[in-house]
């Protein structure tokens, strides 16, 4: 919605603000990253916090409108009378949120600059940094909010999001002292599902709320279209019998087949263990998976241990769901569990921190 809500501001020249965690000490609702996209008329797409800072937020930004220049506030969460900002919410966290005005009346290149950043992130198949300039020795040659896509970094640096200070940047020869928000932004999941009966709908449904790529393969052209499936990001025809050619899919791809039928799903399956998928999830009793498993090793295809390890059958998790539309949460569930990495346990059994810990992010980008 963000990327959407600021490709609409830029084609209009109008202006908006792009409001960013960058920092955190404690627990918060939002993680260093969250961003909302703040309008001139004060609507806002995103949301920072649990709805606690928001209205204040908001009066910030009208000040960023009004100079243009970025600001930094720092919000204090904690339940602590003696601290100025004394929300006294109870969140146990301090928050510091970057505020950036996106001008594309004044500043089109700049701001369709910043669009790109964005965009990059549902394209790109690999996790990249993104450095902003927070502060600097030098305003004339490094100005605070410019973007910068191509600095070199210690590889320990950019294990996960976070602020960087004192670091030297050569601008026209000459070295500038900055303070740098570092973002490792991971790529949305690119979901590929194989079957475009009616079924799929609700789960392509669920998969685009959250706001990942699909690709919705299918043999059928009566059920593969744009008026079944107007959310998907990518329709595949294919011969029946066969699988698909230049099926573009990485480490951060996830298949599901759910086509119903048995022939089709054996080629499906055959073709997706020949490549490095994160995940491949088939709809189905474990018997029908079997038979397929069986059916590969009489062709003489003998599934690897490590493909294996990636195969969920049956698909999603245990909640009891009975209609596509629950069907649809288990599954969005299970893969959003697995490309975490978290053991898909409900909340209140773990012992330590809900979020990832910072160690955990470093195991996502590495």
């Amino acid at each position: 919605m963000i990327i959407s809500e600021l490709k609409r501001c830029i084609r209009n020249n109008e202006k908006a603000i792009l409001a960013t965690i960058i920092d955190k000490k404690g627990s918060s609702y939002r993680q260093v990253g969250a961003k909302s996209l703040i309008l001139t008329d004060g609507t806002a797409y995103g949301v920072l916090s649990g709805g606690c800072i928001e209205q204040d937020l908001l009066e910030h930004a009208r000040g960023v409108f009004e100079t243009g220049k970025p600001r930094k506030i720092i919000y204090d969460l904690r339940n602590d009378d003696n601290v100025p900002w004394g929300l006294g919410v109870g969140c146990n966290g301090v928050i510091t949120v970057w505020l950036s005005l996106i001008d594309s009346e004044n500043n089109k290149e700049s701001a369709e600059n910043q669009f790109k950043v964005l965009k990059r992130q549902s394209i790109s198949k690999e996790p990249y940094p993104v450095c902003t300039v927070i502060e600097s020795s030098n305003h004339n040659a490094l100005l605070p909010g410019t973007i910068l896509e191509n600095v070199e970094l210690p590889l320990f640096k950019i294990m996960s999001s976070g602020i960087i200070e004192n670091y030297s940047i050569c601008v026209d020869g000459k070295k500038e002292k900055a303070t740098l928000f570092l973002e490792m932004v991971t790529p949305k999941p690119h979901i590929i599902i194989f079957g475009a009966g009616p079924d799929a709908s609700s789960l392509i449904d669920q998969l685009k709320f959250l706001h990942w790529r699909v690709t919705i393969v299918d043999h059928r052209p009566g059920y593969l279209n744009k008026d079944n499936f107007p959310y998907a990001d990518e329709l595949k025809l294919v011969p029946p019998g066969e699988f698909p050619e230049n099926l573009h899919a990485s480490e951060n791809s996830y298949a599901i087949i759910m086509t119903h039928h048995y022939e089709q799903d054996l080629i499906y399956l055959k073709g997706l263990l020949q490549m490095n998928l994160s995940y491949i999830g088939l709809l189905g009793p474990k018997r029908r998976f079997n038979n397929l498993k069986n059916d590969l090793q009489a062709q003489g295809f003998i599934i690897p241990a490590k493909a294996a390890e990636k195969i969920y059958s049956p698909i999603g998790l245990d909640i009891g769901s009975e209609t596509p539309e629950e069907i649809a949460l288990s599954i969005a569930a299970e893969i959003m569990g697995h490309k975490n990495k978290t053991s898909s346990q409900p909340l209140k059994w773990k012992k330590d921190s809900i979020h990832a810990s910072n160690q955990r992010l470093k195991e996502l980008v590495q």
